[in-house]
């Protein structure tokens, strides 16, 4: 089989807008349509690889199918574009312990305030991690 297939003007992958991502399907059981849905809702990687057991070579670099007048590359851009959420953490002190506020106050204004306070970090546990980690972790997190 060539290294470079075209896919026919008749081939139809379709999309269903669902509340949490797209999902798309073939109408029809060809190779390059399963390729096409396999990049679109898996990545490129995925379609590589089940193009390899079927003794076809996707190149990474140079157009090799085209899924609905698009290059199979972007397809698979665009869903894994959407796939990237931000997931939004909001850090909050369940109680009013002097550990917990000296967490938050880390959070807040940095780590000098605290080593002040307490000289020696490593003694400090943020939800069970040294302070140091928590704040590099939730630093960015709204508070």
């Amino acid at each position: 089989m060539k290294t470079q297939l075209l896919l026919a003007a008749s081939l139809f992958v379709s999309v269903t807008a669902t509340a949490q991502s797209n999902t798309y399907y073939s109408q029809d059981n060809k190779l390059e349509s399963n390729l096409c849905v396999v990049s679109a809702n898996e990545g490129f990687s995925a379609a590589r690889k089940m193009a390899a057991k079927h003794g076809v070579y996707l190149s990474r670099y140079s157009k090799s199918i085209l899924c609905n007048g698009q290059d199979i590359h972007d397809i698979a851009k665009k869903e894994e574009a959407t796939q990237s959420v931000v997931s939004k953490v909001e850090v909050f002190a369940k109680d009013s312990h002097q550990e917990t506020q000296l967490c938050m106050t880390a959070l807040k204004q940095g780590l000098q305030p605290v080593r002040k306070q307490i000289g020696n970090l490593n003694s400090l546990k943020c939800n069970g991690q040294s302070v140091t980690d928590f704040v590099k972790r939730y630093q960015n997190a709204a508070i």
